[in-house]
Parts: structure tokens; sequence; C-alpha cells
């Protein structure tokens, strides 16, 4: 019996510059109709705001669509990456295996096979101690901050604007930096880019990184992608919150809770 491999070597160079096309073309038009939804509800942010919603997600929906319907190329399967959280594993099995064989020994590939056969850090799991280095070049050493809770942000500082990086200097300042770590991860390939955004925004945070930006152990294991991503971690190692975009008061709520609880429990150790 012959078997014959349905899959071509190599991925076709016009079916990438026909997404190309296609995935500028869906963002062209998503500008554009933002535009003519703020000019139509100038006087009616309420109308404006559902309008809004309901564009956004029309936009996300067609690019997960094309990027499905492209995965062949590399900038599709790349954007298949980007969107792994929000499409079902066994679609990107599948996606796997129908490509290209050149494609198939891609990093990117790699990436989503190890996204595939990973568990993603959720609520109620434990943290995990991956391998990474901060602004000196050190090893960050987790077990150091064993006793406390940690905020750790995945990257997101400027997309938080003013009024989010206020809120969290306010955390910093609220609570002693033996009680709470605020680390900061972000997606750089060298230190020095590590350092510029600790020279950017604010020293009091402890800032790392794996110097691996793309399809890095970190992103893969904790489910991350959208900046910036907030998880909780109590003292006991579990994550008892995670959001994509900063909620300062969903934190600090979070935060207070954990506070009472540990005050309990020293109370009632001392009965």
């Amino acid at each position: 019996m012959v078997f014959v491999q349905c899959a071509p070597k190599f991925h076709s160079a016009e079916r990438e510059q026909e997404y190309i096309k296609a995935d500028s073309t869906l963002w062209v038009e998503y500008e554009a109709e933002g535009e003519r939804l703020a000019e139509l509800y100038a006087e009616n942010e309420d109308s404006l705001y559902i309008m809004a919603v309901e564009l956004e997600a029309s936009a996300d929906r067609k690019n997960k669509e094309l990027a499905i319907e492209y995965s062949a190329t590399p900038s599709g399967l790349r954007r298949c990456f980007m969107l792994r959280l929000d499409i079902e594993k066994d679609t990107l099995q599948d996606i796997l295996s129908d490509l290209p064989r050149d494609l198939r020994k891609s990093q990117c590939a790699d990436a989503i096979k190890a996204h595939i056969v990973t568990e993603q850090i959720e609520v109620g799991m434990k943290f995990v101690s991956i391998d990474v280095v901060d602004t000196d070049g050190d090893k960050f050493a987790w077990s150091e901050h064993r006793n406390k809770n940690i905020l750790l942000i995945y990257g997101g500082l400027g997309c938080m604007g003013r009024f989010g990086r206020r809120e969290l200097a306010a955390l910093r300042e609220e609570y002693a930096e033996d009680s709470l770590a605020i680390v900061i991860y972000y997606p750089v390939s060298t230190i020095d880019e590590l350092k510029e955004f600790r020279n950017q925004y604010s020293a009091d945070y402890i800032y790392i990184s794996e110097l691996m930006p793309d399809y890095s152990p970190f992103k893969i294991k904790y489910g991350v992608q959208s900046t910036p991503t907030c998880l909780v971690i109590d003292r006991s190692g579990s994550v008892v919150l995670k959001t994509v975009g900063f909620d300062a008061e969903q934190v600090k709520e979070k935060l207070l809770n954990l506070v009472r609880k540990s005050t309990t429990e020293r109370l009632r150790r001392n009965i």
C-alpha cells in the first residue's frame, strides 16, 4: 500500500500575499467604520459605546476566521498563535495537521504544539516559577517572594494609561514590599530593553523577562497574549485572580481579601 502525502512541501507565496491584503483591508475598514460611528453618535455616548463593542466583536471574529482560513501561510500561522487563547485546541491541532511541511518545522508551529499540550494557568492553580532574569541580568529568585502576595503583570504599563499607572503606584505605596511584590514581565530580547521600561515607568517594581519575545514558555504556560494581563498570586502560591487589562478596583479588592484572610489566620493561630 502506498501512502500519499497530501500536504504540500512549501507554503504558497501567493496565499501569503492574499492574507496580508485581506488582513490589511479588515483593519482599514474597522478604522473607517469606527470613525463613521463616532461621527454618527457624537451626541449619544451610550449608543456609541454599544456600537463600538459590536464593531470590535465583529472585527475580532473576522480576524480569527481569516487567521484560520490562511493558517497554511507564515503570517496566518503567526496570527493563529497570537489568537491561540480564542481558538479551540482541537482546531489548532487540525491546523497543524494540514500545514505545508516547511511550516510544520517552524518555531511558530512548535509554539502552537506546546500550547496544545500545556495546561495554561488559571484561577485556582498554583503558579509556576519559570526561569527569568531581572534588569541586572541575574536569575530572578521567585523563592524570595514565597511569603508575599504577588501582583504579576504581563507588560502593558503603557496600555494602562496615566490613570492605571497612578492606581498601580498607589498600590505600591499602600502595601509594604515585604507583603506585596509587584512583578512586571516584559517580552523583550535584551536586558537593555528591559531597563528601558524600568526607566520609562517606575523603578519601584520588579522587571523580569525570558529575553525571548515571541514564543516563550512564560506566554504559553501562563496563557497570556494581550497586555496587560494581571495575575494576583497569594502567599501559598495559588492564582486567585487573572484578568485581561488592569482593573485596579478588582485587584485592590482581591488584595484586601487576602490581607483579611491572613490576619484571621494569624489570630486563630494565637488563640
